[in-house]
């Protein structure tokens, strides 16, 4: 806990970075009114000053340009205030330092970007990439001012923390996701391609044309938003946790401020969906569409905060999670049946293989697939991985019993039979193969079988209890995802699909063997030969690293050779940046226990956010040229002209 005099010393920084915050929020929904009256270009193309000017004539596009730009500089000087006042009076505290500094570089890159966007005359994508760069600021900035607020500003250990915190960050992590095809649908004027509500055009599906998928897509992302929120929400109430540490803001030892956030960014998500439909139903009214924005801005906001308590609520042994597939410890709490029956089919491993599914279906050249293929895929390939995971947890249910992480499995604990659970496995295979072939296409379904076979047969039974190169060899069944999403498109394969199975091959041994780390007393007690084990933690480091310096090269390729866009460009770069320096970090550490937990769980992440931006790349307007036809060869070995150039099919 922090002393008094200590808060007093961190006073200075958290009145200037709450006072940032507040102009930045306000800098935000400003930048949004220039947009919609048109007043981008009311000082010229001149910057900074306006119209060769410091103190222009008005008319009321300059007033409104250069009221934008005035506050900016305000912003700008409250920015680098906070920056000075943490590098002079808490240098040696970096939980306050960094942030400040990250502030100030993204403050440099804010304002090149505005200069860009004047010069360049308001191109829509350097206006995205300004209005997403100041929602990073802004977050940036509060995170600076609860820490400096906050009795203990750092995060709780991964043990002492609830266990929806990974709920959390998913749902701020789609909230932003949202919030960034919202700016895509105003800069492009995709705002009246989607008429009524909630429906898009009087129909759930998709409509035709880029612009109309579009806005249609940005709508999907803010319903699937508000129902994860639902389930978040739902979650917290259940929370009896033993203490929100977030002190300082009114912390209390139940848990209050996780939940009273969650209910604060449910209820203002419930009204930005009724300013929403008041928005469409009255054809983007300019006072609507600026309150759509000021109310998407302090969402985004609250989103910051409830991570912020979130990552300093501590978990509790009266708190189930069974809704998520995990098992509770005490005997006086056993799932039920059901929960037993969806804990063997892994969830949340499988969640990952479905971004790696879907994410290729909107890159392939036979452009983006229908709603209706998506929903079976997702479905077939939930049953058909659940399938797998079942079968692994019934061949593996006597070494699951000696690993504190796999003992209170359904079948290691003896709550399932192993003939019921290979029974249930088994059936979830058959039911998966159906709805593949009957709804998708045959070539699907034996990728997809094919997939759960390797998984069994070459991982499972053979290399996993025999060679330290298991998850290297085995582990590229979990590589067959892309191939079954791009074969569901397409009807065939090429070396495009090929190129992402190659991702993941070379993403799996860094980041499963990040975890044998952590997990290596549990490996050598139950005698499975993992590289840790086996060859010593200095060899597993050198062969991460390794690993991880071809995987990164080769996830950049496709923006060099044209394949994909900017957006995905600029997504691997940074996301390769940070997965390297988890790995250095391993490599470099004398106790490797916490870093090599931290490197496991960002690569989840990687990999997942990767194949969101292949698939966000392609879907926006500006990264969807024009394509010569070749040659693709199906399934059925017929030959079909589709349009490649500018796809990874290229």
């Amino acid at each position: 806990m922090k002393t008094t005099s200590e808060r007093d010393r961190a006073g200075l920084l958290r009145r200037l970075a709450w006072a940032g915050s507040g102009f930045a929020l306000g800098l935000i929904v400003l930048g949004g009114i220039v947009r919609i009256t048109g007043s981008g270009m009311g000082c010229g193309d001149h910057w900074p000053r306006c119209n060769g000017e410091w103190f222009p004539p008005l008319d009321l596009p300059t007033l409104i340009e250069s009221s934008h730009r005035w506050a900016a500089a305000l912003v700008s000087v409250l920015v680098f205030a906070v920056a000075a006042v943490a590098l002079r009076r808490h240098r040696a505290e970096p939980r306050l330092r960094n942030p400040a500094l990250l502030a100030a570089g993204l403050l440099v890159v804010q304002v090149l970007l505005g200069a860009v966007t004047v010069k360049l005359v308001l191109p829509p994508w350097v206006v995205i990439t300004h209005f997403a760069n100041a929602m990073l600021l802004l977050a940036a900035l509060l995170v600076v001012a609860l820490r400096a607020s906050a009795d203990r500003p750092e995060v709780l250990p991964r043990p002492e923390r609830h266990k929806h915190h990974g709920l959390v960050l998913a749902t701020a992590g789609l909230g932003f996701v949202v919030i960034l095809f919202g700016a895509q649908v105003a800069n492009f004027d995709a705002g009246l391609l989607c008429l009524g509500f909630p429906l898009c055009n009087g129909s759930a599906l998709p409509p035709e044309g880029d612009l109309a998928v579009l806005h249609w897509s940005h709508r999907a992302l803010a319903f699937a938003f508000v129902g994860l929120l639902g389930v978040l929400v739902a979650a917290a109430r259940r929370n009896r946790a033993e203490g929100d540490v977030a002190a300082g803001s009114g912390g209390t030892a139940d848990g209050t401020q996780l939940r009273r956030w969650a209910w604060i960014v449910l209820g203002a998500t419930l009204v930005q969906v009724g300013v929403a439909a008041a928005m469409i139903l009255h054809l983007l009214p300019a006072s609507l569409r600026a309150l759509h924005l000021l109310v998407g801005t302090v969402i985004w906001a609250a989103l910051v905060i409830l991570v912020f308590h979130s990552g300093r609520t501590r978990s509790s042994d009266a708190y189930g999670d069974l809704a998520f597939g995990s098992v509770p410890s005490s005997r006086d709490q056993q799932p039920s049946l059901a929960a037993d029956l969806v804990t063997l089919t892994k969830p949340r491993i499988i969640s990952l293989l479905l971004v790696t599914t879907v994410a290729p279906m909107f890159i392939t050249p036979a452009g983006l697939p229908s709603a209706s293929l998506v929903f079976w895929v997702v479905v077939g390939g939930y049953l058909m991985a659940g399938g797998a995971n079942a079968i692994n947890m019934w061949f593996d249910r006597d070494i699951d019993t000696r690993m504190a992480r796999t003992r209170l499995r359904p079948i290691a604990s003896g709550r399932i039979t192993p003939a019921s659970g290979l029974g249930f496995a088994l059936g979830l295979t058959a039911v998966a193969f159906a709805i593949f072939w009957t709804q998708v296409n045959p070539l699907s379904a034996w990728l997809a079988l094919g997939g759960l076979l390797f998984y069994v047969f070459v991982y499972t039974i053979w290399l996993k209890r025999s060679s330290p190169q298991n998850i290297v060899i085995g582990g590229a069944a979990g590589a067959f995802p892309p191939l079954v999403g791009w074969a569901a498109v397409t009807g065939g394969l090429d070396l495009a699909a090929v190129y992402l199975f190659a991702i993941i091959f070379y993403w799996t041994p860094p980041h499963f063997w990040a975890l044998a780390l952590v997990k290596q007393a549990d490996y050598a007690r139950a005698g499975v030969p993992m590289m840790p084990v086996v060859r010593g933690e200095a060899r597993t480091k050198y062969e991460m690293l390794v690993y991880t310096l071809i995987l990164l090269p080769l996830t950049v390729l496709p923006f060099f050779f044209g394949a994909l866009g900017p957006f995905y460009g600029v997504a691997a770069v940074l996301l390769g940046a940070r997965l390297l320096w988890h790995c250095v970090r391993v490599t470099r550490a004398r106790q490797v226990t916490p870093v090599a937990w931290g490197m496991y769980r960002y690569s989840l992440l990687y990999l997942a956010l990767l194949f969101v931006a292949m698939g966000v790349d392609r879907t926006l307007p500006f990264g969807r040229p024009s394509a010569p036809e070749v040659i693709i060869l199906d399934h059925a070995s017929r030959q079909a002209a589709v349009p490649v150039s500018g796809h990874l099919g290229h």
